[in-house]
């Protein structure tokens, strides 16, 4: 056990030597400034259509409060002088990465080329790709399509429709004077709830100050939503573009790996299920080891080496 743990920080020690896995760096070197960088950090990448093609190597403070940052490429990108540097995240829990692409409008079609980006270049269009949080901080905006004028639109439309219903309205009496004749049956419960009413109404008179304080909070946030509308409409289209980024980074290039992955972890996990007898056994087994060895040597030092053998599992018929 002991041995294994070693090995295990040994090979810890070489990746930290040897930089972050998948790491990519190049000769150009270019330079962008982000109005914000969240959780970037040197030696993330910086990828092409998806392929990382270098790294960043630095991030640092403007005068005017902005990141800075520095990325080293590979050669040969073809990249024009006017390309687009958008910080993205890799999934919805994953790190930030640098994404460099040709320039497209707010529509998202693509502009005509200028140039090619050479060493040293300060890319001058920065986009970054909305977060979750933020979105999800602005979701409530959505309620905005609501105004304040619905609902006398809704009574003068009721008003409307009532015209020229002199005939059913009248049927629709002469059903509840047989309703009311009904009713006239069963006056003592009727008199138990008007009392139940009443207090009920003296319980509401001493909140009246609570009531009227809600009211006039819920006339306020209507006000609020209808007068951002625009912004509800903004969000919407966010999160349509999030979820189509999602897909497009994580589920498309990823779905097979994903499927092998748990396809793997329901094998494991049905063979644990499959064994559990065993697994208990040594579950016991070692609880009760920690609870005798240290009586064995009492107010004494000792080691204590395992050495464990992983018995080869019977075939899947």
């Amino acid at each position: 056990m002991r041995r294994a743990i070693l090995l295990v920080a040994a090979a810890l020690l070489v990746l930290a030597s040897c930089g972050l896995p998948g790491q990519v760096e190049g000769p150009v070197e270019l330079t962008a400034t982000f109005d914000d960088v969240g959780d970037l950090v040197r030696g993330h990448s910086v990828q092409v259509a998806d392929v990382r093609v270098g790294s960043v190597t630095k991030i640092e403070l403007t005068d005017d409060h902005r990141a800075r940052v520095t990325m080293k490429v590979k050669e040969g990108l073809g990249l024009p002088a006017n390309a687009q540097a958008v910080l993205r995240t890799t999934s919805l829990l994953g790190e930030k990465f640098i994404e460099l692409r040709p320039p497209r409008a707010a529509d998202g079609t693509e502009l005509a080329p200028r140039g090619e980006l050479v060493d040293g270049a300060e890319i001058e269009e920065t986009l970054e790709a909305p977060e979750l949080e933020f979105v999800a901080e602005e979701a409530v905006q959505v309620l905005a399509g609501v105004v304040t004028n619905d609902l006398t639109t809704i009574i003068e439309t009721g008003a409307v429709g009532f015209g020229g219903r002199a005939s059913e309205l009248s049927s629709l009496i002469d059903s509840l004077a047989t309703v009311s004749g009904t009713l006239a049956d069963q006056t003592g419960t009727i008199v138990q709830i008007i009392d139940e009413l009443d207090s009920a109404t003296a319980t509401l008179a001493r909140g009246a100050g609570r009531i009227d304080e809600l009211l006039v909070n819920l006339a306020d946030a209507t006000t609020v939503l209808a007068e951002n509308r625009d912004l509800a409409l903004q969000t919407v289209r966010d999160l349509t573009r999030l979820a189509r980024d999602q897909n497009e980074m994580v589920f498309a290039p990823f779905g097979d790996d994903l499927r092998r992955q748990l396809e793997q972890l329901d094998a494991l996990l049905a063979t644990v299920a499959e064994h559990r007898g065993e697994v208990g056994v040594l579950v016991d087994w070692l609880s009760e080891f920690a609870v005798r060895m240290p009586k064995g040597i009492p107010e004494d030092f000792a080691q204590i080496y395992f050495w464990v053998t992983l018995a080869p599992l019977e075939p899947a018929p």
